[in-house]
């Protein structure tokens, strides 16, 4: 028996299926808009980090502490120079909150060339502030393919990440 003020068939199932679609759609283009929003923050990471510079720098350091005289050999004189290939970077916060930085350093050679790579970082740093400092690819890092230090020619940004904190 159909009810006073209702008409059967099959234009109010599509009515209700029109808004349910409606309401699906407008939840799904919120959420890509609050996405895209909050996603773009911080843009490049790679942009809040400075490389500077970069040179090879044999030390002679052992000098100082060498002896041969004793019976250990933890502190006898080494006959290789070390060697280190040194590079200044900044990284800035140019964020809205505090946050720690993890940074891949990649090298190459004058041919553009990997050789390695090697990790710098900041921590806790606060909205604007910037962390300086020296990194370094040394004798205990994995160069390819027998690479040496004295290959590298200029050191690049590979990967940033900002980490928020909750502080």
């Amino acid at each position: 028996m159909p009810v006073a003020g209702r008409r059967p068939g099959p234009g109010r199932r599509t009515l209700v299926l029109a808004v349910i679609a409606a309401v699906v759609v407008a939840f799904l283009a919120g959420g890509g808009v609050a996405w895209w929003v909050l996603g773009e923050e911080d843009g490049d990471v790679r942009d809040h980090v400075e490389l500077s510079g970069g040179e090879l720098v044999a030390d002679d350091s052992d000098d100082a502490y060498c002896d041969d005289d004793d019976i250990y050999s933890y502190n006898d004189c080494d006959t290789d120079t070390d060697e280190t290939y040194e590079f200044g970077y900044r990284i800035t916060n140019e964020g809205d909150g505090p946050a720690n930085y993890s940074v891949v350093v990649n090298a190459f050679d004058e041919d553009g060339d990997f050789v390695g790579q090697t990790y710098v970082g900041a921590t806790h740093l606060t909205a604007g502030e910037t962390d300086s400092d020296e990194g370094e690819f040394n004798e205990y890092s994995e160069l390819e393919k027998n690479r040496e230090l004295s290959d590298i020619a200029s050191v690049e940004v590979a990967h940033a990440e900002r980490i928020a904190l909750a502080n």
